[in-house]
């Protein structure tokens, strides 16, 4: 079984993460795909949607998705979550699954200032999505030469190895800031890129006011 694991603060999830990520459920045949929010994000501001309101949009997003799932394992560690001990988790919790650590472009242009990155090709594949606006242009040999190493150039050279490898995705490029949405759902618009289920949460909840 592939299981692919899509980390990030998805505050909120919207429409660009899940379709990319139905697309490339089809394009790499991935069984299972988990929307992993993180709790403490090293590299990122703090969330304005708490961890456990975060994991519930997701869980109502996941619904309307069949292999679409959610991860609290990060939401449950006190301390920062780092991809890397994560996915060693993973590993030992689904050993004889070929697991596939998804991330965005923007992630992988900026992976040597992660913690131990080089670590994280150990547990699993890293498969990257394109992003609109993100051009594929790492800097520094030591992103470079990680690349060039792991890179393979077709969705079946992932079959050869249960990790070790590098992907990047053709999954379509849809343009949604998280940013902007947050603004955009300040002003409670009629038709925001997010599914229903999770809209009607947030006013609700009364997030992102």
């Amino acid at each position: 079984m592939i299981r692919a694991f899509f980390g990030g603060t998805f505050d909120p999830i919207h429409n660009g993460h899940l379709e990319t990520s139905s697309a490339l459920m089809k394009e790499l045949g991935i069984d299972r795909l988990a929307f992993m929010p993180s709790a403490i994000p090293p590299h990122r501001t703090q969330p304005e949607a708490s961890a456990e309101q975060r994991l519930d949009m997701v869980k109502l997003a996941c619904k309307d998705y069949p292999g679409f799932e959610a991860e609290d394992w990060e939401l449950q560690q006190s301390r920062p979550s780092y991809t890397t001990a994560t996915l060693a988790e993973f590993s030992e919790r689904f050993p004889n699954d070929t697991l596939v650590f998804v991330m965005g472009m923007d992630s992988l242009m900026s992976l040597n200032r992660w913690h131990k990155w080089r670590e994280i090709v150990q547990y699993a594949h890293i498969v990257v999505m394109p992003r609109s606006g993100v051009p594929f242009a790492p800097q520094g040999n030591e992103l470079e030469t990680f690349i060039a190493k792991h890179r393979v150039n077709q969705p079946s050279d992932l079959e050869s190895a249960k990790n070790g490898k590098l992907y990047i995705a053709q999954t379509p490029l849809i343009d949604i800031s998280a940013t902007e949405l947050r603004e955009q759902l300040h002003k409670r618009p009629a038709s925001p890129p997010i599914p229903e289920s999770v809209y009607k949460y947030i006013k609700e909840n009364k997030l992102y006011l």
